[in-house]
């Protein structure tokens, strides 16, 4: 789909479209980061026992879903299909590619945010 059909496809002003976007950006980098948090409290539980970070599950479970509505904002703005969202969501639960996923939505997005 080319990016004027995707324009065309978009029902939400380009200001609702940015606006969508920041929020998913910020959640999509802080999630990422998240699940690093929580891959250190995983070795640490059961690599040596140690439940010092044993609070942050539920915190990161949190952020993700907070990632979720993010996402879901921005995919009804720029009409993607529940199929994409959820594709993005299971994209976001392997370490590092969750970035490189953010930065393909970014590229994506941008030129819907200008009229």
């Amino acid at each position: 789909m080319s990016t004027h059909d995707k324009q065309a496809a978009v029902s939400a002003d380009p200001r609702a479209i940015a606006g969508g976007l920041s929020f998913f950006r910020v959640s999509a980098i802080v999630a990422g980061l998240a699940m690093f948090v929580l891959i250190l409290e995983m070795v640490l539980k059961y690599g040596f026992d140690n439940d010092v970070l044993a609070w942050w599950s539920p915190v990161h479970g949190l952020i993700f879903m907070v990632f979720a509505v993010a996402t879901a904002n921005l995919g009804f703005k720029v009409a993607w299909s529940v199929g994409r969202m959820i594709a993005i969501l299971l994209l976001a639960c392997i370490p590092f590619v969750a970035f490189v996923e953010e930065r393909r939505v970014v590229r994506e997005v941008t030129p819907l945010t200008h009229p």
